[in-house]
C-alpha cells in the first residue's frame, strides 16, 4: 500500500502538476495499477498459507463474494454506459469495490458460519 500510495502521488505531482507527457508519464501512471496487483496476490497467500481448512474456506468464500460482487457490478455498469446515457465510472473503482466485497463476504461469512476469519 505504500507503493500504491507513494506512486499515486507522484503520478499527481509529476503528471498533473508538472506535465510529465511521455514513455515516462505512461510508466508512471501504470504504477499505482501494479501496486495494487500486490492485494489479491497477498490474499491469495493468505489462503495457500492458512493451515486451518475451515478458515482456508471462510477466506475462499470472501473471495468468490468480492469477485462476483465486482465483476457483475463491471459487467452491468458497462451495458448501462452502453445503451443509456449514464455517468462514466473510471476503471480504477474496480479494485476498489472488490476490497469492499471482501468486507461483505466477511459479513456473509459471519452470518451463515458464525465467524468470518481470524486474526493471529
Amino acid at each position: 500500500m505504500a507503493l500504491y500510495i507513494g506512486s499515486l502521488y507522484a503520478c499527481e505531482i509529476l503528471i498533473e502538476d508538472n506535465g510529465l507527457a511521455g514513455p515516462a508519464a505512461y510508466a508512471l501512471a501504470a504504477l499505482p495499477g501494479l501496486a495494487f496487483a500486490a492485494v489479491p496476490w497477498i490474499f491469495t497467500r493468505l489462503i495457500v498459507e492458512e493451515t486451518d481448512e475451515f478458515f482456508r474456506m471462510l477466506y475462499v468464500r470472501q473471495l468468490l463474494v468480492a469477485s462476483g460482487l465486482t465483476l457483475t457490478a463491471a459487467a452491468v455498469w458497462g451495458f448501462l454506459e452502453t445503451y443509456l446515457p449514464v455517468p462514466h465510472i473510471a476503471a480504477f473503482w474496480w479494485p476498489t469495490l472488490w476490497c469492499f466485497g471482501l468486507g461483505v463476504g466477511a459479513v456473509y461469512d459471519k452470518v451463515t458460519m458464525g465467524v468470518a476469519g481470524e486474526c493471529r
